[in-house]
């Protein structure tokens, strides 16, 4: 299955003289879906867990390749899905993800595809 979608960068931004935050970057990637399940995980809580394990293969450009180490997110199917793995193939990159992200909103958007 064919992807185009949003990958997020952490980017340190000096917002005052010796003051260092993260601001995340965003930028827009093709790729293909390796992989794509889900699994149903039994606990204690009331409703149960869901466990994803997704794959994207993604095609790489200069920016992804210098700065895979600090990708926070991909957003796949109206969510945002923290990266948990990354595997370096060039010309592309193999994304793994599987667990929702929670983190900050204040983000800014590159518009170089």
């Amino acid at each position: 299955m064919k992807w185009f979608g949003n990958i997020a960068f952490s980017n340190q931004v000096e917002t005052e003289p010796g003051i260092w935050e993260d601001k995340p970057v965003i930028r827009q990637y093709f790729g293909d879906l390796l992989r794509l399940s889900k699994r149903d995980q039994l606990s204690d809580q009331i409703n149960r867990d869901i466990a994803v394990t997704n794959q994207l293969s993604v095609i790489a450009d200069p920016y992804l390749l210098d700065s895979f180490q600090n990708i926070l997110y991909v957003e796949f199917m109206g969510s945002k899905w923290r990266v948990s793995s990354v595997e370096v193939g060039y010309p592309r990159l193999t994304l793994t993800f599987g667990n929702l992200y929670k983190g900050e909103e204040d983000e800014t958007t590159d518009g170089t595809p």
